[in-house]
């Protein structure tokens, strides 16, 4: 069956909700989430990256024909996560040995630590979005992420950039819930929009994470779903999930679609459908990304996250969310997995 690019999605849509005989015939990715190492410098109390010294799987070589196999593919969007990106002493040498200037969008996903010393490099590169991790005001971010003057290095970095869409990637948690309200003020006054995520107990990262410092009381679920109402101005559905999953009531989770919107490949080559808690389903260290996009593995553990049958996380309920309540303009706030302003993202 040939699908047009134009209806891939409706496809998606159509699959999701109501029989997955109408879901597309292949799987085209619209973003590639890509980690080329685990390592990270900050200390954050909900993720354990930091206490492991990882090696990483992915060489230079490997990396740039990586990056130029997603642009064949015709991927819109790539998205480097880590850890931290800026750890990779190769990083800008592969962005600049590879074909990344073509892409309409690359966002760099970082906690800004390194963004002041690399500001010359970031600021040269084809890096179109650059996404800070920052979870409150000074005294609190810096207590989630470990680091004493995070907060400050991070906005120095942030200062320095030129011509880059800078986002804050702010985790919802009941620490800063209460001062989100200032944070959406500061990003503002350096252009920075802001993005969510959503503290999950079923990724591997976070698995010995101190989750449970984090998680908000009442009170705190109260304000964080202001926040989201009245200051991000999120669809009503979107709010109500917030507040039902952070008040422990189990809210109804809608299809997963992120098997069809998103691919992830880790530092070892292990390629992920879109989901952290399910096993790889290939590696790029032994067949293309062409080959395990086409694969057998790759569809039929797509289709399973439709039928929900995984753990259970939070990366990217938004999307699913979206197709579920399509009939609402939200649906159309899909279209930032391909170039344009970002909304909000489970990175």
């Amino acid at each position: 069956m040939n699908i047009s690019s134009g209806a891939y999605l409706p496809r998606v849509w159509a699959g999701s909700q109501f029989s997955p005989k109408l879901l597309p015939s292949y799987i085209k990715p619209l973003s590639a989430h890509v980690k080329l190492t685990e390592n990270c410098q900050a200390r954050c109390v909900s993720c354990d990256y930091w206490k492991t010294r990882w090696k990483d799987g992915i060489d230079t070589n490997r990396a740039i024909a990586l990056v130029n196999e997603i642009e064949e593919l015709g991927i819109g969007a790539l998205r480097f996560t880590g850890g931290e990106p800026l750890i990779r002493k190769d990083f800008f040498e592969i962005l600049k040995r590879s074909r990344a200037d073509r892409f309409k969008r690359i966002i760099i996903q970082t906690n800004g630590l390194l963004l002041k010393r690399f500001q010359q490099q970031v600021n040269d590169s084809p890096i179109t979005n650059v996404n800070v991790s920052i979870d409150g005001m000074r005294e609190s971010n810096d207590r989630i992420r470990g680091i004493e003057g995070y907060f400050d290095l991070a906005l120095e970095g942030i200062h320095a950039l030129r011509n880059k869409q800078v986002t804050f990637s702010v985790t919802l948690n009941g620490i800063s819930a209460k001062e989100l309200g200032d944070l959406a003020e500061v990003a503002h006054s350096v252009g920075a929009h802001i993005e969510f995520n959503i503290l999950s107990r079923n990724l591997f990262f976070l698995k010995n994470g101190d989750i449970a410092s984090l998680w908000p009381d009442r009170s705190n679920v109260a304000a964080i779903e202001e926040f989201v109402r009245d200051i991000l101005k999120r669809p009503r559905y979107e709010v109500d999930y917030i507040q039902s999953y952070y008040s422990g009531s189990s809210p109804e989770e809608p299809p997963c679609v992120l098997g069809y919107l998103q691919v992830f490949v880790l530092s070892n080559g292990d390629v992920l459908t879109g989901c952290y808690p399910l096993p790889a389903v290939g590696s790029i260290l032994k067949s293309s990304l062409r080959e395990i996009l086409e694969s057998d593995a790759y569809r039929q553990q797509a289709e399973a996250m439709i039928r929900r049958e995984c753990p259970g996380c939070t990366c990217g309920i938004e999307s699913s969310l979206a197709m579920k309540n399509a009939v609402s303009s939200a649906f159309f706030e899909l279209k930032r997995f391909v170039p344009g302003p970002l909304g909000i993202n489970h990175g």
